[in-house]
């Protein structure tokens, strides 16, 4: 410390300071140097006199050994007392999740029960029940693809057996209807075996492959393109086939999907209405999406059974037309992988089903409706 009159005479100083002379701004916290030694300086002024006060800079390394060396021991000391208690610890709370892991280690590859688990802390009981909701999820697939061989094996094997018995028939035939009847009937189960086919193959692109990156299309134009295809299916059975859609209608649209859905609405609705029937297909632009709807005046399917249409190889009651079951599937699948939805209610004048169908936009993005809807007759009436 350094004391001084008003006149700037010294009167006191520390003798440690060696009559270091410091100078320091009034009332303020400097720096400065004085016999080779940073100091932190503080001058204070008072009417007769000032004071200044310096104190040494001190190193962080000084800093550190100095509380080493007075922590060392201390530390030394206490560590067994912290550490130890803190393992013992952190070994006992890590065990049931050792034991979890050594359960799901010891699972087999074709093991997906349960694991029976019961941890004793609130921390795994989320992570246990996830797992066996995940296992109880692969359960329920897995016992869905066995399902799905087994009956597409079962389906398989009626229309294999009858090729079988007109191809022996074929050989065997005396005189030629019996021919002719056998190459018809072979036909027949030919034509629904390769069509079963196409449909298992269709239904297994759909659950295994990533849904490619939809394209910006004309979704009004490809309507037409593919009603245009079943227009003759419908002329020959007599049925009036007609849409109802904009002139154009852009939407980003995964093609291959949505005709998909198409050939398999209308398919199924060609297949069951009968004669002198009508179809009716519309397409309309919403401001989530765009929707398709496929209305028929047939037999309709129970109420009770509405649910159950969608699964595969489901075939409802009291109709003889042929098919394997899995065309509603197929749609039901195609929609979602549109990230939409497939619903059914009554149909024409409440006759009949209507299948509808919502497809969401990608990204929030609304279709774009070009000009105005109009009403377009595919097949005309064969009345």
């Amino acid at each position: 410390m350094e004391l001084r009159d008003a006149h700037g005479t010294r009167l006191f100083f520390s003798p440690e300071g060696s009559q270091a002379s410091l100078r320091g701004i009034p009332e303020q916290i400097s720096g400065g140097a004085a016999n080779g030694q940073r100091f932190r300086l503080y001058q204070g002024r008072a009417t007769r006199w000032s004071l200044m006060v310096a104190s040494p800079e001190l190193s962080t390394w000084w800093v550190l050994r100095s509380m080493l060396g007075d922590l060392t021991i201390d530390m030394l000391i206490a560590f067994p007392f912290v550490l130890l208690p803190i393992w013992l610890a952190v070994a006992r709370g890590l065990r049931p999740l050792q034991q979890l892991s050594k359960r799901i280690a010891a699972k087999g590859p074709d093991d997906l029960a349960a694991l029976g688990f019961d941890p004793k802390y609130a921390e795994l009981q989320p992570l246990t029940a996830a797992l066996d909701h995940l296992l109880a999820q692969l359960r329920k697939r897995l016992a869905r693809e066995h399902g799905f061989v087994q009956d597409a094996a079962h389906e398989l094997r009626t229309p294999l057996a009858v090729i079988s018995a007109q191809a022996h028939v074929l050989v065997m035939a005396s005189d030629l209807t019996q021919r002719l009847e056998a190459e018809r009937r072979m036909d027949q189960a030919i034509a629904r075996a390769s069509h079963l086919v196409d449909q298992l193959l269709t239904l297994a692109q759909f659950d295994n492959q990533d849904a490619p990156a939809p394209s910006e299309l004309d979704v009004a134009q490809l309507l037409r393109r593919e009603l245009a295809l079943l227009a003759p299916t419908a002329i020959a059975r007599h049925i009036d086939l007609s849409l109802e859609a904009p002139d154009a209608l852009m939407h980003m649209l995964d093609a291959q999907a949505f005709l998909s859905i198409v050939d398999n609405l209308v398919n199924n609705a060609l297949a069951y209405v009968p004669k002198n029937g009508q179809v009716r297909v519309a397409l309309k632009a919403q401001r989530s999406g765009l929707s398709l709807s496929v209305a028929d005046d047939g037999p309709g399917i129970a109420p009770e059974q509405r649910t159950l249409v969608f699964e595969r190889f489901y075939r409802g009651s009291g109709h003889d037309a042929p098919g394997a079951g899995l065309g509603l599937a197929i749609v039901r699948e195609a929609a979602a992988r549109l990230h939409g939805s497939v619903s059914l209610g009554d149909g024409i004048d409440g006759k009949g089903c209507t299948f509808t169908v919502v497809i969401m936009a990608p990204h929030g993005s609304a279709p774009v409706s070009t000009k105005r809807s109009r009403s377009a007759i595919l097949a005309v009436s064969h009345r």
